[in-house]
């Protein structure tokens, strides 16, 4: 099941849309390779979904393209490695922040079908670190939810510490 987790039999409406736009994102062997990757307070899984989802009901609410968000929400961390590795032996401690939003949408494009508006959230989602401007305002969506999404993995963290 999803990181918003529900522990009853029925789901309201707007979860099993959201459910249904990912479906097959959730279920494919790549994508939950993610799993074994440990991402702020969880998994890099956990954090994609929860952004997906964050964005998906903004979206919505909003009257945008809620498919997309919701779609390059979750793929929007699609990289396949241990970041924390990666940093400890890259000398400026720079270099996945900024590209790994090309591997995320490198990822993303070899294993799924990705729009314009799905690939510019995937690249555009770590703007400012990035320098490029979202293009859409479903880009600056997923961005922003990325930000809320860290934000409470890192207050989960600090309660349990």
């Amino acid at each position: 099941m999803l990181a918003y987790n529900i522990q009853r039999t029925y789901r309201p409406r707007y979860i099993r849309e959201h459910e249904l736009l990912i479906s097959d994102i959730l279920a494919h062997e790549e994508f939950l390779k993610l799993k074994e990757y440990h991402h702020h307070a969880g998994h890099i899984y956990d954090h994609a979904t929860r952004v997906s989802y964050i964005s998906y009901r903004i979206s919505k609410a909003l009257g945008l393209d809620y498919r997309a968000a919701a779609r390059g929400g979750l793929l929007h961390d699609f990289f396949l490695y241990d970041w924390r590795e990666r940093k400890r032996v890259d000398e400026k401690r720079s270099s996945h922040g900024k590209e790994h939003p090309f591997i995320a949408l490198e990822n993303a494009q070899k294993y799924f079908s990705v729009n314009a508006k799905e690939a510019d959230i995937i690249v555009k989602h770590m703007f400012p670190k990035t320098c490029s401007l979202p293009r859409y305002r479903e880009s600056f969506i997923v961005n922003l939810s990325d930000k809320i999404a860290a934000f409470y993995e890192y207050s989960l963290h600090l309660r349990r510490s």
